[in-house]
């Protein structure tokens, strides 16, 4: 049996939300690692550290690192269902992406195939019509779900939207209470060894840091990172958004759904805060320029540019890069601190020893990379040819290519709807078919199992499904309203 020496000490380089997730998550899963994290000056262009939508998934990284959902709603967070796609259809319907099951078990075969059946026989209400959170996201209506699987509300997934700078002061918090203080510093160059590795940070200062292994979380630019190679899948031929102008805009009524409207420029984007409202513009910049954005949405003042795409090794020898310095996107699918979380739940799970052996490294960047790919075919799917063209970055949008993943995935669908397994998903077969079905790409071939099923029985149990599924909003309060019970019970 071989002896291999544990890391024993790691030196973060940012302390925005990514390097704080990053520094209490290793801090919490290896008691007695010694932790530097280096704050240096924020990076506008860091989107994971000021974006405020999650998936689901963010409560099992809580859960890793100490903190309730009540911790959240008291640092500014409220809950989130869905996302509204307003304009982005030919018929401009619009249509509630939120994450959960559809319809359930109805008949032999898979539910989306009967409701695609009683489509084809003009005899059935919306796809999202059967979703629980997507009903209540689209009347603004919020409750969490029951733990009685016969209950009409259990089953289903939520997130949560932050407030990014108490999100990360709550963040900040919670490493001060664990013996974690943030050191301010300017990066400022490294030193490496004949194997390549790198010995020591060091800092504007004159401060040199050493550690077992170093973390980038500074932001795109990844100055750590870059010092070892400068490696980078451009994914600007699938994804047509390099540019993001943010603002901010006056408080409205709290609701648990963000907002995605398309518009002839690209699509803006709204999230309720409880003081504010951040907004967006996403848009290309060889098609609108900053000044035509600027009047689009004037509450804009800030201008992000993008590069989507992501690095091929995020770790390499003793070095990795999470965040925006492994993996950049746009806000479309608010996957950004998902991605992130993920990553350094995954390198705490497959985590070397001081050597950084090339077996763990590999896999985890196989596995990482497969996983942002995926995110990334989510997101180009959003821009598939669905009739709508009015605008020049849609007409510009439905001619992209497609990767290859995305490709294979939409060859299956289109046959007749299934999908193809890929490992690592973030978005599995109901969010899918949400997506694919709510822009109305249709399957040509019916599902023979589904077809066994009598027609006019599955219509007739799709309209009471419809109906009750419609009714349930009634029952329960604003959501602002909730909110406060919740607040006054804790």
């Amino acid at each position: 049996m071989t002896s291999r020496t544990p890391i024993a000490s790691i030196a973060v380089l940012g302390a925005g939300v990514v390097g704080l997730s990053a520094a209490i998550a290793f801090a919490r899963a290896l008691p007695g690692l010694a932790v530097t994290l280096i704050e240096t000056p924020d990076d506008a262009a860091a989107l994971t550290d000021r974006l405020s939508g999650t998936l689901p998934s963010i409560t099992a990284f809580h859960d890793r690192i100490g903190l309730r959902e009540r911790d959240l709603l008291a640092a500014g967070a409220t809950h989130r269902l869905g996302t509204r796609l307003s304009d982005w259809s030919a018929d401009g319907a619009p249509v509630v992406l939120a994450q959960g099951e559809r319809g359930g078990t109805i008949a032999p075969g898979a539910f989306h195939q009967h409701w695609l059946n009683a489509r084809r026989a003009g005899k059935t209400a919306a796809f999202d019509a059967f979703s629980v959170p997507a009903v209540l996201a689209a009347a603004e209506k919020f409750v969490h779900p029951s733990d009685d699987p016969n209950s009409p509300i259990s089953g289903f997934g939520y997130a949560l939207r932050l407030d990014p700078p108490r999100y990360r002061d709550l963040l900040r918090a919670l490493a001060r209470h664990i013996g974690i203080v943030p050191v301010p510093g300017a990066f400022a160059g490294v030193e490496r060894g004949e194997d390549g590795r790198v010995s020591a940070v060091l800092l504007a200062d004159g401060r040199r840091l050493v550690a077992d292994l170093y973390v980038d979380c500074s932001g795109p630019a990844a100055p750590l990172r870059s010092a070892l190679d400068t490696q980078w899948d451009d994914w600007r031929t699938w994804l047509p958004v390099d540019r993001l102008l943010l603002g901010t805009a006056p408080v409205q009524t709290l609701t648990p759904t963000d907002d995605l409207v398309a518009v002839p420029a690209g699509w803006r984007f709204a999230s309720r805060l409880r003081d504010r409202t951040l907004v967006g513009l996403a848009y290309a910049a060889d098609q609108t320029s900053d000044s035509s954005a600027r009047r689009i949405l004037p509450a804009g003042d800030t201008i992000v540019p993008l590069t989507p795409g992501a690095r091929p090794e995020p770790w390499k020898h003793n070095v990795l890069a999470l965040g925006d310095a492994a993996v950049v996107l746009d806000p479309l699918a608010d996957a950004n601190l998902h991605l992130a979380h993920a990553a350094i739940l995954r390198a705490i799970d497959l985590l070397p020893g001081r050597d950084c052996a090339p077996t763990e490294l590999a896999e985890y960047n196989q596995r990482s990379y497969r996983q942002a790919a995926r995110v990334r075919d989510f997101q180009a799917a959003h821009y598939l040819p669905t009739g709508r063209t009015r605008g020049p970055f849609w007409k510009h949008a439905s001619r992209l290519s497609r990767p290859d993943s995305l490709a294979h995935t939409l060859e299956h669908f289109a046959h007749r709807g299934r999908l193809p397994f890929y490992e690592d998903e973030s978005f599995d077969k109901d969010d899918w078919h949400g997506l694919l079905l709510g822009l109305g790409i249709i399957p040509r071939i019916a599902d023979p199992i589904a077809s066994a099923s009598p027609p006019d029985t599955i219509a007739a149990t799709l309209k009471r499904l419809a109906e009750a599924t419609a009714a349930l909003p009634a029952r329960l309060p604003p959501y602002p309203l909730y909110l406060a019970q919740l607040e006054r019970a804790r």
